[in-house]
């Protein structure tokens, strides 16, 4: 998988863990993380000049601190599992359409559906696994999977290379 396209996508989701859940990345990967499943995954289908999903899973350990960062509320204990599912979701949907223009220049128009939890036995995306990068959380970890219909894109600049914006 390209690294570039991975970078990018880790990047996206960096910058939008921070200003939206104030949660931070971590230097390392914890051993434990690295290994663990997700406590919750997401996807976000979309359509445009390409179709694609964008699935975000989080540790058990940094779902409730995400939730309750991203709700305002000072203990995470209290909160339902509907509502960090809600957080997540709404994390999923931010970090794709920040995403996309990234990826495929800002004149790009996409759709972007309403992103929908996923159980441990829906493993596969409609489209290729163009990218797959875990990224390291103060408390657990983040894993983020593209996948796209056609050939995967090489990151920065793919717009002006395929003749969109950017």
């Amino acid at each position: 998988m390209p690294e570039a396209l991975e970078r990018e996508i880790a990047d996206v989701a960096r910058e939008t863990l921070e200003k939206l859940a104030f949660v931070f990345a971590a230097d390392d990967l914890p051993e434990a993380a690295a290994g663990a499943d997700p406590a919750l995954r997401v996807r976000v289908a979309f359509q445009g000049p390409r179709a694609g999903a964008l699935e975000v899973a989080l540790s058990e350990a940094a779902l409730p601190e995400l939730a309750a960062n991203m709700l305002g509320v000072d203990d995470p204990t209290g909160l339902s599992p509907d509502e960090q599912t809600d957080a997540l979701r709404e994390l999923a949907n931010v970090i794709c359409g920040n995403l996309l223009p990234r990826l495929f220049g800002e004149e790009a128009e996409f759709s972007i559906a309403t992103p929908v939890a996923l159980r441990r036995a829906e493993e596969r995306a409609a489209g290729t696994e163009a990218a797959d990068c875990r990224l390291p959380l103060e408390s657990g970890a983040c894993r983020l999977r593209l996948f796209l219909e056609g050939e995967p894109p090489a990151g920065r600049g793919l717009a002006a290379t395929q003749g969109g914006g950017a």
